[in-house]
């Protein structure tokens, strides 16, 4: 379980790190100390369910993001495989995958048609 709490408090310095949210502010919105955040980020503490929320909520993430390699989850639609794989990007691949997504998702409203597999790959070569 120490291993868990390492990779959660990894995610949640690496999340506000890229959000640009200090220690001190990520505290003072979640109401906690700037020392019990550093311990949560080093995995020595276990944040409550309402901490966890917060800390969620302030970084604009889904708790699922926080805690990927905890939750033993097999995804058994596309659209969840496609939720945890995105999960697991950070911005520059989310934007990445949205240009790609939108570029296929224009094609296949403007065409009105099923997207098969030639048609996707001619309209990656044009």
């Amino acid at each position: 379980m120490e291993i868990i709490y390492r990779r959660f408090g990894k995610r949640v310095h690496d999340q506000r790190t890229i959000k640009g949210i200090s220690q001190e502010k990520l505290a003072e919105i979640c109401d906690v100390s700037t020392s019990y955040v550093g311990l949560i980020e080093r995995g020595e503490r276990k944040p409550s369910l309402e901490i966890l929320l917060a800390i969620a909520n302030t970084l604009h993430i889904g708790t699922d993001a926080l805690l990927i390699d905890s939750i033993e989850h097999i995804a058994s639609t596309n659209r969840e495989k496609i939720t945890m794989m995105i999960n697991d990007f950070d911005d520059i691949q989310i934007n990445t995958t949205y240009e790609i997504v939108n570029q296929i998702h224009t094609y296949i409203k403007k065409n009105n048609t099923d997207l098969n597999i030639k048609e996707f790959d001619r309209m990656l070569n044009d």
